[in-house]
């Protein structure tokens, strides 16, 4: 056996790197060395012979004078008659493939040229015929490489093909490249040459099985004479590039085509020596960068780049939130692939005869062009989720009254109040507040409902934004030798209005809530990621403390490898379904800000540059952000990407913690809004790096107080199978509000911090 197996292997070998055995061999039976070279060969054992000749002369009688109906009899003469003085075993060439031993005999080139391309006529001119005689094409890339280099091929649009491709054959390729399972194993370039050879043995075939590198490109470019057409199909995104300024260089057209809805990539730069590559789409990609990507889900980002992910089809831009996770690399089909790889041979063929000369992107979506009709969608005017307060007419119905000792604030004094106030952290960012000053007094409002959010429900989340608001304008009034005074919720008819907080002049100092006040600039959210530190306990016993000194308020932290495992594992499954639900995937979609524009303009939501992710998690937030991807993707059971992230994140924790409240009003998730910003300033002063990490309290919020609104009926299911573990992990108490869960981390401070809308936005002065 071990000899086979030897034996096996050295075969192999021999099999798929020796280049002579993807070159026929030609036997001339009219050269007498070549003659007995082939009666040699005649005698090897298992050898097969394919002798078609003289029907191939009847063929070519027949097409040279299609005028005349012969007769059987009188085809057969005019084919011997053509053949004499020689037998019809000397006429011609004998074709030996070494690699699976078949002997064909053929007529010559000219002639087999002649008979194989006779049905192009006069789709190509016996002129046009003569100028892609003497035509070279190099191809980059054998996927759909190979489907454009065997349609050249067949055409004979050519005379040298030269392929370039450092990748073996394997069985995941034969769902798109026409090709057999004896040829696994076996270099692509190989394949593609013997397969070119069985075609048409005469066709000049280079092959660079180390692909195209820095180093054989100007022999792959000019080796024998420059290149007239590059196709482009490599997956290496830095030769994308590179190949490209060598065309440039040399004055190359480049054609590129991808399977997704055949989007087909026109360069001219033979006749446009200055244009920008690939249409300036890449202008911004870094050639060092590039070189460094290893793997495909590294790769997505710069790729949409290049293809363009507004254009890319809807199953395409699902499936690249699955590489990696459910699947290894972007899927690609034989139909897509053949039908690229005649529209790249039709138009390449065009631009060697000079009919084409325009660069430029297409699209041949044969969904849209073949397929049932849709009534095209109307365009609907954007319709805001939430519906605002009318703080000012709200406010001007109010009887606020001055008490004794009441302390007069200036303007001045309400602005740095405020600013302060607005800078206080809310879920997605929304700032679900506005203030009204009125008889020196300020009123805190809910500026909008927060009930169409998904995250929303009962305007619990935005509750507790509204308390770290108002928590940050007491603890800086604090600065000011001010106490604050304040009723929550003062009218009971009036739902909108929260707060009614007057100032006082301060009966003592405590440098403790200065201290927290001068922290307010320093919090932050800080999604950076690290390696898991070591939190001292003692911060984490400091940070408990500080929570129970609010009556009803508790903190509890988790620091274990197993509990932080846990976590993370939880968390990672709670975020995935909601991002997987519709209104999780629109909350999120309006929740992210994805340009520098978008985020000046609205100063509001998550600017996409505070998220500490690769460069592929983001290619995947923005493919997220369409429904129809989710769709797709909750469809086939996938979204493991979302959980990764929330894992992530979990990895990076030192402690989790979640704060709770002892009930489940308003009021208390207001109150733990405030001891939340306490908690929050706190960490930070401490040098610890603080980052809400969950968003499944207050989607259990939806799912458990709302009665499961707006949650599908599947994801209610998964909510309810995974609420006990969840219960367990976070030793939820029955009938606990719950505030945050977050995770505390030591990193850096974070290089971009979300905006905040300008006080004069939120904030209405009632005379």
């Amino acid at each position: 056996m071990k000899n086979i197996k030897l034996k096996l292997e050295e075969l192999i070998i021999e099999q798929s790197k020796n280049e002579n055995l993807i070159k026929p061999v030609f036997y001339r039976l009219t050269d007498e060395k070549q003659k007995q070279e082939f009666f040699e060969l005649l005698k090897k054992p298992g050898l097969k012979v394919h002798d078609y000749m003289f029907d191939q002369m009847k063929e070519l009688m027949k097409m040279r004078t299609p005028n005349i109906k012969f007769t059987s009899e009188q085809l057969s003469e005019q084919a011997a008659k053509h053949i004499s003085p020689l037998t019809n075993e000397e006429y011609g060439v004998w074709v030996y493939y070494p690699w699976s031993d078949r002997l064909v005999h053929i007529p010559d080139e000219k002639e087999f040229i002649e008979i194989r391309t006779s049905r192009n006529q006069y789709k190509i001119t016996p002129e046009e015929k003569a100028i892609l005689s003497n035509k070279k094409i190099g191809v980059i890339g054998l996927s759909v490489g190979q489907s454009v280099a065997i349609t050249i091929a067949m055409e004979r649009i050519c005379n040298e093909i030269r392929l370039a491709d450092f990748d073996i054959l394997e069985l995941t390729n034969l769902n798109r490249i026409r090709t057999g399972i004896k040829n696994l194993g076996i270099y692509k370039v190989y394949s593609v040459a013997r397969e070119i050879a069985e075609i048409d043995p005469f066709l000049k075939v280079t092959c660079f099985i180390d692909g195209l590198t820095e180093e054989n490109m100007n022999e792959f470019f000019t080796g024998g004479g420059k290149l007239d057409l590059l196709i482009e199909e490599s997956d290496g995104l830095d030769i994308k590039i590179l190949c490209r300024h060598k065309a440039r260089e040399l004055g190359v057209p480049v054609i590129m085509e991808a399977s997704d809805k055949c989007m087909v990539d026109v360069e001219r730069f033979d006749l446009e020596p200055n244009r920008a590559i690939l249409h300036g789409l890449v202008d911004h990609l870094d050639i060092a960068t590039l070189k460094t990507l290893k793997t495909n889900e590294e790769k997505i980002p710069y790729m949409l780049d290049i293809l363009g992910i507004e254009t890319s089809s809807l199953r395409l831009k699902a499936s690249m939130l699955e590489i990696e996770q459910t699947i290894t690399t972007w899927p690609q089909l034989a139909s897509s692939v053949t039908m690229g790889g005649g529209i790249t041979a039709d138009v390449g063929r065009r631009i060697l005869l000079g009919y084409y000369s325009e660069s430029g992107r297409y699209h041949v979506d044969i969904e849209e062009l073949i397929g049932d009709k849709v009534p095209a969608k109307e365009p609907q005017p954007w319709v805001d989720p939430f519906t605002y307060t009318d703080v000012v007419g709200i406010s001007q119905k109010l009887n606020v009254q001055l008490e004794a000792n009441q302390a007069q604030i200036s303007d001045l004094q309400v602005k740095q109040i405020l600013e302060a106030a607005i800078r206080a952290p809310s879920g997605g960012n929304y700032q679900p507040w506005q203030w009204a000053m009125k008889n020196n007094s300020l009123l805190l409002y809910f500026a909008l409902d927060g009930n169409p959010v998904f995250l929303g429900w009962g305007n619990i989340s935005a509750s507790i934004a509204l308390g770290a608001c108002l928590e940050n304008a007491v603890l800086h009034a604090k600065t000011m030798k001010l106490d604050a005074k304040v009723e929550v919720f003062p009218e009971k008819n009036i739902k909108e209005l929260v707060a009614q907080v007057k100032f006082f002049p301060e009966k003592s100092s405590d440098m403790r809530m200065i201290e927290m006040a001068n922290g307010i600039n320093l919090r932050c959210t800080n999604r950076n990621l690290v390696k898991r530190p070591y939190i001292e306990p003692q911060i984490l016993d400091d940070l408990v403390s500080l929570a129970k000194e609010t009556k009803g308020a508790d903190l509890r932290f988790f620091t274990s490898e197993e509990e932080l495992n846990n976590i993370g594992e939880i968390l990672g499954e709670l975020e995935k379904l909601r991002l997987l639900e519709k209104g999780g995937q629109l909350d999120f979609s309006d929740e992210i800000r994805w340009t520098d524009a978008e985020n000046n303009a609205r100063r509001d939501g998550v600017d996409i540059n505070t998220l500490d992710v690769s460069n592929s998690e983001k290619a995947g937030l923005r493919i997220a952000k369409e429904g129809d991807v989710i769709e797709l993707v909750n469809k086939w059971g996938g979204g493991n990407a979302f959980k990764k992230l929330t894992k992530k994140s979990i990895d990076s924790a030192g402690a989790v913690g979640i704060l709770s409240m002892d009930g489940q009003t308003l009021t208390d998730y207001f109150n733990g809004g405030r001891v939340l910003q306490r908690v929050w300033i706190s960490s930070n002063l401490k040098g610890l790096a603080f980052q809400p990490t969950s968003s499944s309290i207050f989607v259990y919020n939806r799912l458990i107080q709302g009665k499961g609104d707006n949650i599908s009926d599947e994801g209610q299911k998964k909510l309810w199978a995974l609420r006990p573990k969840f219960e367990e992990i976070f030793k939820i108490k029955p009938g606990e509000g719950d505030i945050l869960i977050f995770r505390l981390t030591k990193a850096d401070l974070p290089k971009v911090k979300t905006l905040r809308r300008p006080l004069e936005a939120v904030f209405h002065k009632i005379e």
